[in-house]
């Protein structure tokens, strides 16, 4: 069963795959960047070195990178009157929001006259507290905190750079984040 889902995903996806080849091969003249980030969190007391990504880019295109879940968040809640004389009113429909919870990157590079830009956004978002429910049976919302960095840096190719390093105020958090940028062609 496996091997024919495979199979079919495969089938479905070739069109896409000649078509990303031959957009390769007609960009012979533009730069291929490695954009590797390692992000250093001192909250995270498990992890002995620092969490390691990798992204190829093509200059002056966006590339997005989202690692976690979502959480959902219940936003409007609709009640029944209560039934037989009792003051309960259960819940019948409540409509949910979902909120990423992890990290999410967007990363663009550049490079102008021989310098090397990399812009983007690094977003760590935790849930610190989801209990199951609230008073009354309404689903309790979690509690999030987040650390957003919007970053303009230069580097220069192939040097690792520490482009932030930020102290977070509501917590005892501290997180580095140092780029590698590396033209390829």
């Amino acid at each position: 069963m496996r091997r024919s889902v495979a199979l079919v995903a495969a089938a479905l996806l070739l069109p896409q795959l000649a078509v990303h080849a031959q957009e390769k091969k007609d960009s012979v003249g533009r730069a291929t960047y490695k954009v590797e980030l390692n992000i250093r969190d001192s909250s995270d007391t498990s992890a002995k070195a620092a969490r390691h990504y990798m992204l190829l880019m093509d200059p002056g295109r966006k590339t997005v990178l989202k690692i976690g879940t979502r959480v959902p968040v219940a936003t409007t809640a609709s009640f029944q009157p209560g039934t037989g004389g009792t003051a309960i009113n259960p819940l019948v429909n409540t409509q949910y929001q979902y909120i990423d919870a992890g990290l999410t990157i967007e990363c663009l590079v550049m490079e102008v006259n021989g310098r090397i830009t990399i812009s983007g956004n690094i977003d760590f978002v935790t849930v610190m507290q989801h209990e199951a429910a609230g008073r009354g049976g309404t689903p309790a919302n979690p509690t999030l905190t987040q650390t957003k960095l919007d970053l303009d840096a230069a580097v220069e190719s192939g040097m690792p750079t520490v482009i932030a390093a930020v102290d977070d105020p509501a917590s005892a958090r501290q997180f580095q984040v140092e780029a590698t940028v590396t033209r390829l062609n």
